[in-house]
C-alpha cells in the first residue's frame, strides 16, 4: 500500500523517469536474489551481477555530467532512486549509492587519465568502486588515521588497513583516503584511486552476519603500494575537506534509506492487519494497535521531513552538517523502534522471512554505525549550537 506521505522536494520530469526506472529495476531483479545460492550470498557474486545490471540501467549515473555519460540530475533524484531500491532492499541501495559516489567524484574531480580510464567503465559495471576511509582502530576519529601515503618519485607509495569498507567484497579501485604528514594533522589527508589488481593490493575479510546482506562491507591492506600522480584524486590538505563534505551527503541519503525501510514496514504492517480479523474486524480497526502504527506513521513522516531539509541544504549548497546530522541522528534512533512495533503488530507473523521485517530490523542497526554513530551525531549538532552561540565580534 501507498502510506500517505507529505516530501519537500521537487524533481523534472527526466528525474521522475530515473525514480521509475529505480522501481521497475527492483521489481524485477530483487526477486531473483530470494533464489540465489547460500554460495552465490556469502561469496557476493549475485551482488555483483546485480550492480553491473543497475549501471546498465542508469542507475549508476544519476549526478553524473551527461557529457561524460551520465544522467546529469541532481542530488534530491540519487537520494530518490536510494529510496525507491531500499524499499525493496536497503543492503543494495547502499551499496549502489556507494559505487555512484566515487565515479561521481572521479568524473568532476580526476585527472584527464583517471577519468578516462575509470568513469565509462564504472557507468557500465564493468569496475565496481568504493570509498575507504575508516580503519580498523578509527573511523569518525578520522585524524587518526595511520594509513601513511610517502613520496616516491612524481608518485606515493601507500602503506596501512582499511576496515568496514562497503564493497570490498567486489570493488576494483578504492578511493583511499591516506596521511602524507602525520605532523600535519588534517592538512595532511590525501585521497588516492588505489587499482585493486596492482601489486601491494590485499582484499582481507568480508563481513557476513548481521545486517551486512548486500552491502559487501570488508577489509583490505596496502602493502608498498604505489599509485602515480594521475592516481591522485585530493592532493594533500584537499583530503580532509572533500572527505567531510561527502559525509554530509551521506548522512543524508542513510537517513533516507532508513525512513525508506520504516515506509515498507509500515506499508507490510497495515496491510497484514487490515486484512486479518480478530473479534470480529480487521486488526487495524483496534484502537491500540491502530494507535501503535499511528506512531510509526508520525516518525516517519518527521524522518522523511529532516532527509527533505538535508537534501534542500545540499542542492542549494548552504552548510548542511547541522540538519544532516539531525536527520541520521532521527532516522537512527527511531528506525529500529518503529520497525519493531510493526513486528508486534503482525504477531509471530512479522517474524517470518517472507515478510522482510526482521531483515530490515538488522540494517537499521547497521545504519547505525555507517557515516558516525548518534552519538557522533550529537556531537555535530552541539558543535553548531556553540558556534551559534559565540559572541560575533563587534565592529569599532
Amino acid at each position: 500500500m501507498q502510506i500517505p506521505l507529505i516530501r519537500n522536494v521537487t524533481l523534472s520530469p527526466q528525474e521522475r523517469e530515473l525514480v521509475a526506472t529505480a522501481e521497475t529495476f527492483a521489481q524485477h531483479h530483487f526477486p531473483v536474489l530470494e533464489s540465489a545460492t547460500e554460495k552465490e550470498t556469502a561469496d557476493h557474486s549475485c551482488y555483483r551481477q546485480l550492480l553491473t545490471s543497475a549501471c546498465q540501467a542508469g542507475l549508476a549515473a544519476t549526478e553524473v555530467d551527461a557529457t561524460q555519460g551520465g544522467a546529469g540530475a541532481s542530488f534530491t533524484a540519487r537520494v530518490q532512486v536510494c529510496e525507491t531500491l531500499a524499499r525493496h532492499h536497503a543492503g543494495f541501495a547502499f551499496s549502489l549509492v556507494n559505487h555512484h559516489n566515487i565515479i561521481a567524484r572521479i568524473a568532476e574531480e580526476g585527472s584527464p587519465q583517471a577519468r578516462e580510464r575509470w568513469v565509462s567503465a564504472m557507468l557500465d559495471g564493468t569496475q565496481i568502486g568504493c570509498t575507504a576511509m575508516t580503519e580498523p582502530q578509527s573511523g569518525s576519529d578520522f585524524t587518526s588515521m595511520r594509513t601513511t601515503a610517502k613520496r616516491r618519485g612524481e608518485g606515493w607509495v601507500i602503506n596501512g588497513a582499511k576496515a568496514w569498507v562497503t564493497n570490498t567484497a567486489h570493488a576494483d579501485v578504492f578511493l583511499v583516503y591516506a596521511q602524507t604528514d602525520p605532523a600535519a594533522g588534517a592538512k595532511g589527508i590525501a585521497g588516492f584511486l588505489v587499482d585493486a589488481n596492482q601489486p601491494g593490493f590485499e582484499r582481507g575479510d568480508i563481513y557476513q552476519g548481521f545486517g551486512t546482506e548486500g552491502i559487501g562491507a570488508g577489509e583490505f591492506q596496502l602493502h608498498e603500494h604505489y599509485v602515480g600522480p594521475e592516481s591522485v584524486l585530493y592532493p594533500p590538505g584537499q583530503g580532509f575537506l572533500s572527505a567531510m563534505q561527502g559525509v554530509n551527503g551521506a548522512r543524508t541519503y542513510v537517513a533516507a534509506i532508513s525512513a525508506a525501510m520504516v515506509e515498507a514496514a509500515l506499508s507490510t504492517a497495515c496491510e497484514y492487519t487490515g486484512s486479518r480479523h480478530a473479534f470480529g474486524q480487521p486488526l487495524l480497526d483496534l484502537q491500540g494497535l491502530g494507535w501503535s502504527l499511528a506512531a510509526v506513521a508520525t516518525d516517519l513522516q518527521a524522518m522523511y521531513s529532516l532527509v527533505d531539509a538535508g537534501v534542500n541544504a545540499i542542492v542549494q549548497q548552504q552548510d548542511a552538517q547541522y540538519i544532516a546530522a539531525m536527520a541520521k541522528k532521527y532516522a537512527n534512533n527511531h528506525a529500529g523502534p518503529a520497525i519493531t512495533a510493526c513486528m508486534q503488530a503482525m504477531g509471530a507473523q512479522g517474524l517470518l522471512p517472507r515478510h522482510g521485517l526482521a531483515r530490515l530490523l538488522a540494517w537499521a542497526q547497521v545504519f547505525c554505525y555507517t557515516d558516525g554513530t548518534a552519538e557522533i551525531m550529537n556531537e555535530r549538532i552541539a558543535h553548531m549550537l556553540r558556534k551559534a552561540a559565540r559572541p560575533r565580534p563587534t565592529s569599532q
